[in-house]
């Protein structure tokens, strides 16, 4: 799904996910992905990068891994109604990148669930996630 024009129109938007990075890399039913490329924006005082963006990385691709639809509908992320998120491992500018890959595993028609993580070009896990989302749709 990587040549999906939705996923472009979503990444040019300018909101909160450009204003740190974040682009959408890949939106599949039950599976997202994102990637951000390392500045030094994302370091934290001791030269790490923050766990916020960490964080913000997972809800963003659990959110995805629930609501896909085919085109030419459009693609709507989901809410997140609560997410869990564990620091594994600590990323610097030497990572260039991080990735974050997710998977829904289960729930229904109101809400789903869904697992993930971040990993530097490496391999490394950095963080994981499970959390608990609503579907997203258009608005009324």
């Amino acid at each position: 799904m990587t040549g999906d024009q939705r996923l472009k129109t979503l990444n040019d938007a300018g909101e909160f996910n450009a204003q740190i990075g974040i682009m959408l890399t890949a939106w599949d039913d039950g599976f997202g992905a994102v990637r951000v490329d390392l500045t030094a924006n994302h370091l934290n005082p001791m030269q790490l990068v923050h766990g916020g963006l960490h964080n913000a990385m997972l809800d963003v691709a659990l959110a995805m891994t629930g609501s896909y639809r085919p085109a030419p509908d459009p693609l709507i992320p989901g809410l997140t109604l609560s997410l869990t998120t564990q620091f594994v491992s600590t990323a610097n500018l030497n990572d260039r990148y991080l990735i974050a890959e997710a998977q829904r595993t289960g729930g229904g028609k109101s809400v789903f669930f869904a697992e993930g993580r971040v990993r530097a070009p490496s391999g490394r896990i950095i963080a994981t996630a499970s959390g608990v989302f609503k579907p997203g749709r258009s608005p009324q």
